[in-house]
């Protein structure tokens, strides 16, 4: 029994041993060598820590969908500077106005309106000479480091708007324009007048609303079929008149380039290119474009963005200057010019057809017409079309029409007409040479028969006048080839290609072999 206790006390001395020597390694091993259990439960609170840092960490919400954006409007109204005039009254009326622009765009503003004063202040004469490079720079100055972020202050509005209101008499007149970030263009004037003070608020949101410019951005461009989403277009105002790109309205396509950190680089306006809207569902528009440009939007779209603003008459009328290639000091004075509603074919020749002459500027004046706006400018020179753009006469007080310089081609088209008539001489001379040399050789006159055949034989032969037109063909082309007109280049292959033709089927040598040959049967 002693024994056997004894025994029991030896195993557990020699297992607390043991433990005391296990614990005492573990205390000397390095801490990447520590045992299993330990290094489980470390890994166990870095999770957990993780796992706390996580729930703390908040993600920033995803950018709010083009249709659902409302525009970012900013509004300064510079009130006349008069006793009826004072701040506490232009602080109601600029309340007033806010009411109403708010009763007309609700949610598609985002509206901050205030009273301009100091240096906001503005006047009709600095809104009718604004310079759209001023106003961009306040907005978007160069900055000495290119790839430095714009801060808070520089983040500008979608649309900032000016309206000055001005009391002549017992008139107010009203002007309004408007400056767009994503364009970075200033808009035509708006100018309304009442002669009722207690209608100025609402004529003032009225100029307002018609300065403002609706965006749309591309969404399919694939042949034909071209759509555009309307910028806030799920959040439309609550008047129908105010609901932008309705059915037949015009719209004018620009490109904004982008670069690697999705930063505007340039942005590019498409002249002579207007698209219609044919079809609205809801947010979306399907538009049909008619452009002096085969290929307008370009296909890859990679860093670009294809941006529409519509596009309403502002003016009575449009002037339209003519000028030449590398020539804008140099106006085409008494160019024949047609305006058409749609563009001539072999099935419609198109008769109804308003024709201008340009002045001694090279300019010529289009007023706004009834119904469909769209028109085709034809400008003409002699028997050539050298442009053919269309256009919507009030949407911009000048426009400047850049045509091929025809000189060139005029200078051939004058001498290919004294050819035409000297090659009818030479035919006409030669017929009645031949009638003269077969009336003779009936009578049997061979004196006159000779002399009629020697007058034929000195008439020019085709060889001959073949090279005087091919020597105007070549120096024609040349002086095209140095301007790099290859328009002027082509009309004149096509002039002067026409004439060959005309002299090789007119000036046939075989004409006048048949000629001798008849002779020679009737000589003796």
């Amino acid at each position: 029994m002693m024994r056997i206790v004894a025994v029991g006390l030896l195993v557990a001395a020699m297992s607390v041993g043991s433990q005391a020597i296990i614990r005492a390694d573990d205390a000397a091993l390095p801490a990447d060598a520590q045992p299993a259990s330990t290094a489980t439960a470390a890994e166990s609170a870095t999770t957990s820590a993780a796992t706390e840092s996580a729930e703390k960490l908040v993600l920033p919400p995803p950018p709010t969908p083009w249709i659902l954006k409302p525009y970012e409007v900013h509004v300064r109204v510079s009130w006349p500077v008069s006793p009826s005039f004072l701040l506490e009254q232009t602080n109601v009326l600029t309340e007033q106005v806010r009411g109403q622009l708010t009763q007309r765009f609700r949610q598609n503003w985002n509206l901050d309106i205030q009273t301009a004063l100091g240096a906001q202040r503005q006047t009709a004469y600095s809104l009718l000479h604004a310079d759209v490079d001023a106003w961009n720079a306040r907005w978007f100055p160069e900055m000495e480091d290119e790839d430095a972020e714009p801060t808070e202050e520089l983040t500008p509005p979608d649309k900032e708007l000016y309206a000055v209101i001005d009391q002549v008499g017992a008139m107010f007149h009203v002007t309004t324009l408007e400056w767009c970030s994503n364009s970075r263009t200033l808009s035509p004037l708006v100018q309304l007048e009442t002669g009722d003070r207690r209608d100025l608020a609402a004529t003032v949101a009225d100029a307002i609303s018609r300065a403002f410019r609706p965006l749309a951005q591309i969404e399919v461009g694939e042949g034909d079929k071209v759509e555009f989403l309307i910028r806030g277009g799920e959040l439309p105002p609550v008047d129908p008149q105010l609901v932008p790109f309705q059915e037949g309205q015009y719209l004018a396509p620009y490109l904004r380039y982008l670069g690697k950190k999705r930063e505007v680089q340039r942005i590019q306006t498409i002249p002579w290119t207007y698209m219609k809207v044919v079809e609205r569902d809801r947010s979306r528009i399907r538009i049909e474009m008619t452009s002096a440009f085969r290929q307008p939007i370009p296909q890859s779209r990679r860093r670009v963005e294809v941006m529409a603003m519509l596009l309403r008459p502002s003016w009575d009328a449009s002037d339209i200057r003519v000028y030449p290639r590398r020539g804008q000091n140099t106006p085409l004075v008494g160019y024949r010019c047609e305006v058409v509603d749609r563009l001539p074919t072999l099935e419609d020749p198109v008769p109804e057809r308003d024709q201008y002459y340009t002045d001694r500027r090279g300019v010529l004046t289009v007023p706004v017409p009834e119904g469909d706006p769209l028109r085709y400018l034809l400008v003409h020179s002699g028997q050539s079309v050298l442009a053919r753009v269309p256009f919507i006469p009030g949407t911009s007080p000048l426009m400047e029409v850049e045509v091929p310089n025809d000189r060139a081609r005029l200078g051939v088209e004058g001498e290919v007409s004294l050819l035409q008539g000297e090659l009818i001489d030479i035919i006409a001379t030669r017929e009645v040479l031949m009638a003269r040399g077969r009336a003779a050789a009936k009578k049997q006159d061979w004196d006159a028969v000779d002399k009629f055949t020697e007058e034929i034989s000195d008439l020019p032969t085709l060889e001959q006048f073949k090279g005087r037109i091919e020597a105007l063909q070549l120096q024609a082309v040349y002086k095209a080839r140095e301007e790099r007109d290859r328009a002027a280049e082509s009309r004149i292959k096509k002039l002067c290609g026409g004439l060959i033709e005309s002299t090789e089927t007119h000036l046939n040598p075989g004409r006048i072999a048949e000629y001798r040959g008849e002779i020679r049967v009737l000589r003796p």
